[in-house]
């Protein structure tokens, strides 16, 4: 579902520009925030991202980022269970280590497993489909990272209409070249309040198939937080939306936090 909204197909391509080094994020663990999914309105399900500390055994990471999925109840039975879980290790500058994810889609089972930077160009990838190895490589600049940081990443840099974003993206099993810049600033409404908000313009394309190009829109709070309010995008046709509905488990109007 993060994928899906990061690379979701529509809207006008983000400048033409070579990855780049960008500042680091800084985040404190106990951050926990809850997005509702939606095709037209339709319920399609939620996610849950969150920064937590790392396990005591990570002795080079600062940081653990996690990500947890699941298609709603009519989803899941008239089209298709989807579920997803994924954590990702990063140093005290916000570098990547370690990506590992879990996808269930219906009764298959796809897991994913690598470590960050790449070997001399090469990104090895520890895969399996029901349990059977099925280990794959990708071509990858030395700053690739993966999809969940990269949200996080997108939030800390700073905020000035027109800045280019470029950077290198693990994604779907395959890499990705993300780029887009800051947009305008805007009012919007949002399950949690009408919040003032920065948007980011983005489009991604596959680097083993640069036929396939995707963007998206995302809105974050143009406050210290920084927080991703919504996403939107279109696929197959309909657009796709996500909001942030919750914040560490409470459903508030952030406006009145401010």
């Amino acid at each position: 579902m993060l994928i899906a909204l990061l690379l979701a197909a529509s809207g006008p391509p983000g400048p033409v520009c070579p990855p780049q080094k960008l500042q680091a994020a800084r985040f404190t663990p106990g951050e926990v925030l809850g997005f509702r999914i939606d095709v037209l309105g339709a319920d399609m399900g939620t996610f849950e991202v969150s920064v937590r500390p790392p396990p005591a055994q990570e002795k080079r990471a600062a940081l653990e980022l996690t990500f947890r999925a699941r298609t709603s109840a009519f989803v899941s039975t008239n089209v298709g269970r989807y579920e997803a879980y994924a954590t990702a290790l990063l140093t005290p500058d916000f570098s990547p280590l370690h990506y590992r994810e879990d996808v269930d889609e219906g009764d298959t089972h796809l897991a994913a497993e690598l470590n960050f930077p790449p070997e001399n160009g090469v990104l090895p990838v520890q895969a399996t489909k029901n349990g059977i190895p099925e280990p794959f490589t990708l071509p990858a600049g030395s700053d690739v990272r993966d999809i969940i940081s990269t949200l996080y990443l997108l939030r800390a840099q700073p905020m000035k209409q027109g800045t280019p974003v470029c950077l290198e993206i693990f994604a779907g099993r395959k890499i990705w070249k993300l780029q887009g810049q800051v947009g305008a600033r805007e009012t919007i409404e949002t399950p949690l309040g009408k919040l003032p908000a920065v948007r980011l313009d983005m489009e991604s394309v596959r680097l083993d198939d640069p036929s396939v190009k995707r963007s998206a829109h995302v809105w974050v709070s143009d406050d210290a937080r920084r927080l991703p309010l919504v996403a939107v995008g279109e696929m197959k046709g309909k657009v796709l939306r996500a909001q942030l509905i919750s914040m560490n488990g409470i459903r508030k109007r952030l406006a009145q936090g401010r």
